[in-house]
């Protein structure tokens, strides 16, 4: 009778626990979205590692912005850090380039200030980022890694590949711990057997003192740079596929989305989902759905996030994008019944709808977008 082969054996509480102790003391600060008063208001800090985030709203409320201005952020936090942005439409990459010429501007010019009386105003720098800024955009620009996809399994494909790359310098990593730890352990036996490097003689590999220590896990972490994914337009690529087969379109989904928060959890990537809203009339930024189905701390803000609600419990934090009026006589003119004025002020809300960790759920916060490339706080 053919022997059957033996279980794995188990993994014990306290080596998972060191895993997700190594793993928070690994974890990089929250990612900023460019605006300082969301982060402090409504993100608790900015987008988190080790999470997925799925950042939604209708054409033209700044969902993309808010993803490229994370990714300048990640940028300039790390060094070695990479991105594998999977694009479904046209990536606008040059956007991505003002973005991080214009954040380090900022952060390289010193401010200059010139005394009128005991008025101190600041001066704006003119003209184009100096060359040596230039140049560091383009070597960050080089670490994204484009990837345009056409429909839901080369999105799953570019996943995997990202995946697989970072399989690979893990590994690489850990090859040359485990050198440089068999070396170590090697000559403190030496050292323990009064052998001097002078006479070069080093024990046998079989010796009890130099045998390779249990304590060198091959599932324990390794230290990574900190990565990052952004998946635009994420509703482009799964719409198609859940409209030819909802059941199996849904089992798809789930199935690519574990498989991402496995490797987002476990390599600690913020990992971003740009998805878009529905309910939207045409030709509005206003909402259309039943009031039983609201989603929004504001009465207003009707729509939702598309992608059904199996999308909203896979994920780790769902953001909602609106465009709604500034003032209260700015909502009369736009919801009152005597609409005298149809041009009234408008302002974008940043709001957070789910939070699995609970601590920012219902937190919002306002902006408005400056040359399509900045974020700014509502004045």
């Amino acid at each position: 009778m053919r022997s059957l082969p033996e279980p794995a054996p188990p993994t014990l509480g306290s080596t998972l626990l060191g895993y997700e102790e190594k793993l928070d003391m690994w974890k990089p600060s929250p990612l900023s979205s460019g605006l300082d008063t969301a982060d402090t208001e409504a993100l608790g800090g900015g987008l988190r590692y080790g999470e997925i985030t799925a950042v939604a709203g209708a054409n033209g409320t700044g969902k993309t912005l808010l993803a490229y201005q994370t990714i300048a952020s990640h940028l300039i936090a790390s060094e070695d850090g990479d991105v594998a942005l999977i694009a479904t439409t046209d990536p606008p990459l040059a956007r991505l380039r003002d973005i991080l010429l214009r954040r380090l501007d900022r952060q390289a010019w010193e401010p200059e200030f010139r005394q009128s009386g005991y008025v101190y105003r600041k001066e704006a720098r003119t003209g184009d980022p100096p060359q040596d800024i230039q140049i560091r955009v383009t070597s960050m620009l080089e670490r994204v890694r484009l990837s345009r996809v056409f429909d839901f399994p080369g999105a799953a494909e570019a996943i995997g590949e990202f995946s697989a790359r970072l399989d690979e310098g893990e590994n690489q990593q850990r090859d040359t711990a485990m050198r440089d730890e068999d070396f170590e352990r090697v000559r403190a036996a030496a050292n323990n057997q009064g052998i001097t490097e002078k006479n070069s003689l080093i024990p046998e590999a079989n010796d009890d003192t130099i045998k390779r220590s249990t304590v060198a896990d091959l599932n324990a972490p390794i230290h990574l740079p900190a990565s990052m994914i952004v998946i635009d337009h994420f509703a482009n690529v799964v719409g198609p596929m859940m409209t030819k087969s909802q059941t199996q379109g849904h089992a798809m989904l789930t199935s690519c989305i574990r498989s991402l928060q496995h490797l987002t959890r476990r390599r600690n990537i913020c990992t971003v989902i740009v998805n878009a809203a529905v309910g939207i009339r045409r030709q509005s930024t206003q909402y259309l759905r039943k009031s039983d189905d609201q989603v929004s701390v504001f009465k207003s803000t009707l729509g939702k996030p598309a992608l059904g609600k199996l999308f909203s419990y896979l994920i780790d934090t769902s953001i909602f994008l609106t465009i709604l009026p500034r003032s209260k006589e700015d909502a009369e003119s736009a919801y009152g019944v005597d609409r005298v004025n149809s041009d009234f002020t408008r302002v974008g809300v940043i709001e957070v709808l789910k939070d699995r960790k609970g601590s920012r759920e219902g937190r919002w916060s306002s902006f408005v977008i400056a040359a399509g490339i900045e974020l700014r706080s509502v004045q």
